[in-house]
């Protein structure tokens, strides 16, 4: 969608800007058919869809502005529903109500200006980690490999090294590396080892191989 301004410019607005003009629009409808003595009701049914983080971080206080600034002379009651910690943070916790697995329950938390990854976390029920699936099975299968489990699709240090190399999240990197160190110190110990029991096998061998001079 494109908007030209009064100078005759043209701008094309994102799918994000043009849900948000959707927004306050139908608010603005919707508003003038209330009824002035009764309880109306706005419902916004995953209201981040198509917004950036950042503009999920800003939408329920446009929202909250817009109506402010219409002035509204009506009772209303918005409700929302969403899958957003940036909504979830705008909320105190006597307005929320979470559901798991389509049920209410009680979640030890108060959301309202609450950090991002606490919300994830517990107000969105995500126990196993905040990491990508993809991401964390390539870590997983790091370790299974730094701990010679055979179930592990990596074959050699220098693969697990390429994994370990692209990591983002520096604690997790930081230990997988010193796995990965002392297991190549441990192998070229035992590399050397090795090679020192065939040096004396060989050696033995060729002590008992040789001529021996006649006194």
């Amino acid at each position: 969608l494109t908007f030209q301004t009064e100078d005759g410019k043209d701008i094309k607005l994102s799918a994000g800007v043009i849900t948000i003009l959707f927004y306050l629009e139908r608010i603005d409808l919707m508003l003038s058919r209330f009824e002035k003595d009764k309880c109306n009701i706005l419902l916004f049914d995953e209201i981040e869809l198509y917004l950036h983080p950042n503009w999920q971080k800003r939408i329920l206080k446009i929202i909250l502005d817009f109506i402010k600034e219409i002035g509204l002379s009506k009772k209303l009651h918005i409700i929302i529903t969403s899958h957003s910690p940036f909504i979830l943070s705008d909320l105190p916790k006597e307005n929320v109500i979470f559901l798991e697995n389509g049920k209410q329950v009680d979640v030890d938390i108060n959301p309202f200006g609450a950090n991002i990854h606490t919300l994830l976390s517990h107000g969105f029920f995500m126990k196993d980690g905040l990491m990508g699936e993809f991401a964390k099975s390539k870590i997983d299968d790091v370790i299974k490999y730094l701990n010679n489990d055979k179930k592990s699709t990596i074959t050699t240090d220098k693969d697990a090294q390429n994994i370990i190399d692209i990591i983002g999240e520096p604690i997790i990197k930081r230990e997988l590396q010193r796995m990965l160190k002392n297991k190549m110190e441990l192998s070229n110990k035992t590399e050397i080892d090795t090679i020192k029991d065939e040096i004396k096998l060989l050696t033995e061998r060729l002590e008992k191989l040789e001529p021996k001079d006649d006194k």
